[in-house]
């Protein structure tokens, strides 16, 4: 069971199963990456790249964030991101697409691949599409760029397995 962790669906649980092969990400990193954003997103837009089952773009969205993009390919992915939107009653902008073919730019961009591709590879790729951060989750210890785009590597965090980059 996975609930939303703040803003105005705060406690409310997705009632979509997780799609096999999608890896949410943890509450630990979630409260983290709304630490460091703000829980105030109003004004702000937002794009969850690999989104899986659309939890980080609802909880943008839950935290004010308009609009709200949720890109990801795959098909159960798909399904479990519309079930979550619907049923929360959350305006996303769904995507069925690649990350690299979307042509979608966000003030903050928040990108979590499969922890086995290469993070700096998407960083590289996705960096362009935010205007103003960028965060990156991937596996504790992977090595990231200095750079995303115009933005510049501001701070690293480590939680368990999970490693967040921060481009600012």
């Amino acid at each position: 069971m996975i609930k939303v962790t703040g803003g105005s669906l705060r406690g409310r649980v997705l009632p979509a199963p997780v799609p096999e092969g999608v890896r949410p990400t943890s509450s630990r990193a979630r409260a983290a990456v709304f630490s460091i954003l703000g829980q105030d997103l109003e004004g702000l837009s937002f794009l969850d790249c690999f989104s899986g089952s659309g939890l980080m773009a609802l909880e943008a969205w839950s935290r004010g964030a308009r609009p709200v993009t949720a890109i990801d390919r795959a098909p159960r992915s798909l399904a479990a991101i519309r079930r979550n939107s619907d049923a929360l009653g959350a305006s996303l902008d769904i995507l069925a697409s690649d990350v690299t073919r979307a042509s979608v730019a966000a003030d903050i961009v928040y990108l979590d691949p499969p922890f086995a591709d290469d993070i700096a590879a998407w960083i590289a790729q996705v960096g362009s599409m935010s205007r103003q951060v960028l965060i990156a989750e991937s596996r504790a210890g992977a090595t990231v760029p200095a750079t995303a785009g115009s933005l510049l590597l501001d701070k690293v965090y480590t939680y368990g397995d999970t490693q967040l980059a921060v481009y600012r």
